[in-house]
Formats: structure tokens, C-alpha cells, sequence
């Protein structure tokens, strides 16, 4: 409903007044409202999140998978937060290490 308002030429304030008028207690909040005008105007027109990566896979690089073998080799018994510490990186990282 709000691109359409956008489509037929209405401003941000005349399109809130719209919605609520419609949805009531329902209505999104306007500060929500306004935000998709803007992306709107930035000639965004799905309203579905983008895809993002993510985290950077940048800390699975061979350099860290040998680094943490040889801590493993050197002590068996040690933990995720040991490894963590020692090279900057996730305990997510490191499961998938």
C-alpha cells in the first residue's frame, strides 16, 4: 500500500495519514513509513530485505585451519575460548574450522 500511495504521487505524510486511516492501531509506524519512501526514491521497489553475506568468511582462510591444528596438536585438551583468544576470531569461526 505504501509504494502504491508512492506511485500515485502522494508525499509521506499524506501516504502515513492513508495507512492509518485504514489500518488503525494496526498501521505501521510512520518512522517505518518514511524510511520506505526513501528507499522508494532511491528507486528501491521490492519490499523484500536484500541479501547480505554476512560475516566476512575472511577468518576461514588456511592460514587460521593450520593455526588451530597445531593448537590442537600442542594441547588436546584446549578450548574454544583458548583458541579464540589466541587467534581473533569467532568460536563460530572456529567450529566451522
Amino acid at each position: 500500500m505504501i509504494f502504491y500511495d508512492f506511485r500515485r504521487g502522494l508525499n509521506q505524510q499524506q501516504c502515513a495519514d492513508q495507512v492509518a486511516s485504514t489500518f488503525g492501531d494496526e498501521a505501521p509506524y510512520r518512522a517505518i513509513m518514511f524510511c520506505w519512501f526513501s528507499e522508494f526514491h532511491r528507486k528501491r521497489t521490492l519490499p523484500q530485505d536484500e541479501f547480505r553475506e554476512g560475516r566476512s568468511k575472511s577468518a576461514v582462510v588456511p592460514e587460521n585451519i593450520d593455526a588451530v591444528r597445531k593448537l590442537i596438536l600442542q594441547d588436546c585438551h584446549g578450548t574454544y575460548r583458548e583458541i579464540e583468544a589466541y587467534l581473533g576470531i569467532s568460536s563460530t569461526c572456529i567450529h566451522s574450522i
